[in-house]
């Protein structure tokens, strides 16, 4: 049976939690840590980045880096990394991509539903 996640998808954090044993608990990234920096990186091999190693990236190269895509959820607006073009909702599945493969690693289960939370003054194409 997969397991359901909560997510907070931050403009400047997100943060994964779960249910488990009865009491909510928030689940470490891979590096142990509860906030994983909502910041989105691509290296120019075209490996890409998520959370604390593209937040390291974006100090020295901050170019191929994008951190408040967030706000540009519901608009075609593409942001350019390196030699790659994503959208708000590209940037924003590889950060929860991210959450649920450290979810995935800590519960030891397959994450298969999650509730994932929305600022209150997003619109319905946010």
């Amino acid at each position: 049976m997969g397991s359901l996640v909560g997510i907070d998808l931050g403009t400047t954090n997100s943060l994964i939690s779960a249910f488990i044993d009865g009491q909510p608990r928030l689940i470490p990234n891979v590096h142990g840590t509860f906030l994983t920096p909502s910041v989105v990186g691509v290296l120019e091999d075209g490996r890409v980045l998520i959370g604390d190693a593209a937040k390291e990236l974006r100090v020295t190269k901050p170019e191929p880096c994008a951190s408040t895509f967030k706000r540009l959820m519901g608009t075609d607006e593409k942001l350019r990394l390196a030699d790659m073009e994503f959208t708000a909702r590209e940037l924003s599945s590889l950060v929860l991509k991210s959450l649920k493969h450290d979810a995935e690693a800590y519960l030891k289960s397959e994450v298969t539903e999650a509730v994932i939370t929305v600022p209150a003054y997003f619109n319905d194409n946010q």
